[in-house]
């Protein structure tokens, strides 16, 4: 399908709801190909605000993302608080860390039963020199307490002495300054999660619960929490109709497809599609060799050949990822990276491929 089609299926959706519809989503394609939530992306909400009916008391959010910037889910949230009394949350498929932070500031979260949310305690990066290698380390907060509890309860240590000595092990690992930050982004996530939740609900301890539960209770930051246990946590989540199942469904099916999700990004397998580089790569001379020939006569031959095999450089083909999307019925805006492909056949038949960032950023597209 596509864009024209996809406002169809919005119109259907907003029959549905009887409420005007956002529809954001970032691609979750792999090597290179995925988009994550960032605050570029409110200038394009914003356009989007600015076109919604004044009438209007309600507005939906069709999201699917793996995450990004928690405090873009409480900008747009709060955007939009602004202006209507409720808000709907769509969830098709999975709305992960950054998303389902945007989710909790909704009066209502719509899941499909393939959809799930996830944890939101953030992840750290950080880059390590070991022995003249860098190396990264992903890693919570939760990570470094569990390592504690692991020395005490686990390995049974009790004695003062060795637990300041596996703490100072601990910060040599990581390090102090990102320990600090682990603990920051810790508090900061449970603290949205609280304002986010606390928007529509009442109840200061049942906002708590879930907030704690979902900064802590998971044990992985990739923990699907599917329709059954997000309503154990407390969550207002509603099954959608089957009439807007299917809508929703076949709105993240099309846009799944045009992002090209399922593909993950193969910089040499692009380049051998494209016919005419394929064909400036793919021929090289042929040789007729005796059989049975001395090893250092086979190898000066080989020499000899190699000499007369010049370096082929091919023209350059351009590849497009579609990283993000903002859309609605009245506008849509595009989230697009372009790279350059560069081939080249060295003497040894070897092909080396270069990929070369040219250009990046939203577009909005009436």
């Amino acid at each position: 399908m596509g864009y024209a089609e996809r406002v169809e299926l919005y119109k259907q959706i907003e029959e549905v709801r009887k409420r005007p519809l956002i529809t954001y989503v970032t691609s979750s394609r792999s090597d290179g190909g995925g988009g994550r939530m960032g605050s570029d992306a409110i200038p394009m909400f914003c356009e989007q605000i600015q076109r919604l009916p004044t009438t209007a008391h309600g507005v939906d959010i069709l999201i699917v993302s793996e995450g990004g910037d928690p405090i873009v889910s409480w900008r747009i949230i709060s955007m939009l608080r602004e202006r209507f009394d409720k808000i709907g949350v769509l969830l098709p498929y999975q709305a992960y860390s950054a998303a389902t932070l945007l989710a909790l500031g909704a009066d209502e979260i719509i899941m499909h039963p393939f959809s799930n949310l996830g944890p939101v305690d953030p992840q750290l990066h950080v880059e390590k020199n070991n022995e003249g290698k860098r190396e990264g380390l992903d890693f919570a907060a939760e990570d470094l307490s569990h390592f504690i509890d692991f020395v005490q309860s686990d390995v049974g240590i009790t004695d003062q002495a060795q637990k300041e000595r596996a703490f100072e092990l601990l910060c040599k690992e990581v390090g102090t300054v990102p320990i600090g930050a682990a603990k920051r982004s810790s508090n900061l996530a449970l603290s949205l999660g609280e304002k986010l939740l606390s928007l529509h609900m009442d109840d200061q301890n049942k906002v708590r619960a879930i907030s704690e539960a979902l900064n802590k209770s998971f044990y992985h930051h990739g923990y699907p929490v599917g329709r059954a246990e997000a309503k154990k946590i407390g969550l207002p989540i509603i099954e959608a109709p089957d009439d807007l199942e299917t809508l929703i469904w076949e709105v993240w099916k099309d846009l799944e497809g045009e992002m090209r999700c399922n593909e993950p990004f193969n910089p040499f397998e692009v380049a051998m599609a494209n016919p005419v580089l394929s064909q400036q790569i793919g021929p090289v001379p042929q040789i007729q060799v005796p059989a049975n020939l001395p090893p250092d006569l086979l190898q000066q031959i080989y020499q000899q050949f190699l000499q007369n095999v010049s370096v082929v450089p091919v023209q350059p083909i351009y590849y497009e990822f579609f990283n993000a999307t903002v859309e609605s019925t009245r506008i849509r805006s595009d989230y697009r990276s372009r790279i350059m492909i560069n081939a080249i056949r060295n003497p040894d038949l070897n092909i080396n491929i270069n990929v070369t960032p040219m250009s990046q950023g939203w577009k909005i597209i009436q």
